[in-house]
């Protein structure tokens, strides 16, 4: 039996990604919590693992907020059963943790703190206990797992639901059961900072240097940026590729105003951006005059200085991901952008669509990394823009100039 202390002696999320490629036939998952961060960096793997006829089952837990409506958007697309765990009970809250990998003959088990986040998988300190299991005698001794996996299998049991459509997810998310991923990251980040605020000045701890797997990528590679360290922050990345975040789980904003395009589905991404609040010191988004930060086309990991480039990313929305979405510099109104649109894998609407019935203008849109080429998109009302700011990092306006008409962006 091992014991794995993350993230000093490893990182489950490595781990999973490892020994979902180890010839297993059947992916069970216990978790409490699940979010795009964790769902979405397994994705591949979990994809790879049904195409060798792997079969993935999961049972998702939507106490305290802590699973979002995209993750299980997200599963469902990935998942061939997917339920969902309640207790209507206030005190009694579903809190399992379980990765089981098995076929006929072994198994690989890990149980421990580590929730389907990018958190619980990679940067958070969570311990676990890892066993393998050969011959149907050792598998014996996971007859526990096999009883609770039959409980909540259950079509009778009254805290397991299964999830038969998304229709039955919206269901949840009209009845506040579960939230949009968007504001559960703008609760929290304002839980955080109002932590903050009450701390007293000095520093009582340290802060632990965690990787996660932000750029991790099959397509062609771009060119690389600024390397630097960054002060002042929860984690900071020791990155094994060319391309260097600002922080963990990087996440920027933008205020779209009336878009552009037919289907009113261009943003503008600048150059350069005057700062308004925070510091980029130390940053990628560093530049050599400390009222300016880069513009946010360097957040896709494109150099803005090179008006050459063109880049295509795909685009994760409401559980599916489009592709291709264009980055480019239009000569024509000297500025970069970037093009929401792409293809889903099925017979869906694309997402230009979304733009056509409104979802991009006058709203805040919030990208987070998945890797260089993938992102997840969410959207929040533009009521909601000075609260976005005063939880910002740093948020910035287009251009070198101030110009208070000039739209926002910035990083949470």
């Amino acid at each position: 039996m091992s014991i794995i202390n993350q993230p000093f002696q490893g990182q489950l999320g490595d781990i999973l990604i490892s020994e979902l490629k180890n010839g297993y036939t059947n992916f069970t998952i216990f978790s409490a919590f699940a979010k795009n961060s964790g769902v979405l960096r397994l994705k591949e793997s979990i994809e790879n693992f049904k195409s060798s006829g792997g079969y993935v089952k999961a049972f998702i837990g939507i106490d305290l907020d802590g699973t979002s409506y995209e993750a299980l958007l997200n599963l469902f697309s990935l998942c061939n059963e997917l339920y969902v765990i309640h207790s209507e009970n206030f005190s009694t809250t579903y809190h399992s943790k379980i990765y089981l990998l098995e076929d006929s003959s072994t198994a690989w088990c890990a149980i421990g703190s580590n929730n389907l986040t990018g958190g619980g998988l990679w940067t958070n300190f969570e311990s676990c206990s890892i066993q393998s299991y050969d011959s149907s005698t050792g598998k014996n001794e996971l007859e526990n797992i096999y009883s609770i996996i039959e409980k909540y299998s259950d079509t009778d049991y009254y805290c397991s639901t299964k999830i038969n459509s998304i229709d039955d997810i919206n269901t949840l998310l009209e009845a506040n059961y579960i939230s949009k991923e968007v504001s559960q990251k703008i609760e929290n980040i304002s839980k955080r900072v109002s932590q903050k605020k009450r701390q007293k000045r000095n520093s009582l701890f340290g802060s632990e240097k965690v990787t996660i797997p932000t750029i991790i990528t099959t397509q062609k590679p771009h060119k690389s940026l600024t390397k630097s360290s960054t002060p002042d922050i929860d984690y900071i990345i020791t990155p094994t590729a060319e391309n260097v975040p600002a922080f963990t789980n990087e996440q920027f904003w933008f205020e779209t105003k009336a878009v552009t395009g037919g289907s009113a589905n261009i943003l503008d991404l600048s150059k350069l951006g005057k700062i308004e609040y925070g510091s980029v010191k130390g940053t990628p988004y560093e530049y050599s005059d400390s009222t300016l930060m880069y513009g946010g086309v360097k957040f896709f990991d494109v150099d803005p200085e090179d008006t050459t480039i063109e880049k295509n990313i795909t685009i994760n929305y409401l559980g599916k991901d489009y592709f291709p979405s264009k980055i480019e510099y239009t000569s024509g109104n000297g500025s970069w952008r970037i093009h929401l649109a792409g293809e889903p894998n099925d017979d869906s609407d694309k997402l230009s669509k979304y733009g056509n019935r409104g979802d991009f203008a006058h709203k805040i849109l919030v990208f987070e990394k998945i890797n260089t080429d993938y992102y997840s998109l969410s959207v929040l009302p533009e009521s909601e823009l000075n609260h976005v700011k005063s939880i910002s990092r740093v948020w910035a306006r287009n251009g070198k100039k101030s110009n208070a008409n000039a739209r926002a962006y910035g990083m949470l």
